[in-house]
């Protein structure tokens, strides 16, 4: 077999790889959804429903739901990769892109359903074991309030503030699961609300 040959087989092993794992990505997303109890949800089912071998989707997924609940984080949720033209748009300014951090944090854990509220669950475990965002939020809004001439002198306090503040907001609404009188009022318009108003409340305290 030529390089050549065995460069375009490799390709297509990848493309192969590649798309069975959006398949099961994707699958899993519905599958959760669709249970609606995580704890009743395996990895097996999320592989028949993609029309994958639970070998396949074990090769994929060695650490199980775990690694499932990553990928979904990582295809979902890295909102510091899927922002970068916003971040870099000089029409726009330090505070209005800082908004739309939350917002869009906010938006894809609501798309997510009832799987976005069991990521947020899973956060701690998935954060010990380093299989949550690369990158914190904490980082991009240090370095967006780092080229304000306003807030650059307490640029990493401000962003750990909202940043917290954020987290708080999140798990409130992870909690709104069922009918829980408790919780109910966190609803994702309250979410969605509490994360359009996030950066301006927090300035308003420096």
């Amino acid at each position: 077999m030529t390089d050549i040959q065995q460069d375009g087989r490799a390709r297509r092993q990848q493309d192969i790889f590649d798309l069975n794992r959006t398949k099961l990505i994707d699958t899993a997303v519905d599958v959760i959804n669709e249970v609606g109890d995580i704890r009743e949800v395996t990895l097996t089912q999320i592989a028949k429903e993609a029309g994958v071998s639970p070998a396949t989707a074990y090769n994929h997924f060695p650490d199980r739901m775990e690694d499932v609940f990553s990928a979904i984080v990582h295809a979902r949720m890295d909102v510091a990769a899927n922002m970068g033209a916003t971040l870099a748009d000089n029409s726009l300014s330090v505070i209005d892109k800082l908004k739309q951090i939350p917002v869009t944090y906010a938006e894809n854990l609501i798309s997510l359903g009832y799987t976005g509220k069991v990521l947020i669950i899973q956060m701690f475990n998935l954060v010990n074991v380093n299989k949550w965002l690369d990158q914190d939020p904490v980082q991009a809004i240090t370095a967006l309030l780092s080229n304000s001439e306003e807030y650059q002198d307490r640029a990493d306090e401000i962003a750990v503030n909202m940043a917290t503040a954020f987290r708080g907001a999140m798990f409130e609404y992870a909690l709104n699961i069922g009918d829980h009188e408790l919780f109910n009022r966190y609803s994702e318009e309250f979410f969605l609300k509490t994360s359009e108003n996030l950066v301006e409340n927090i300035l308003k305290q420096y």
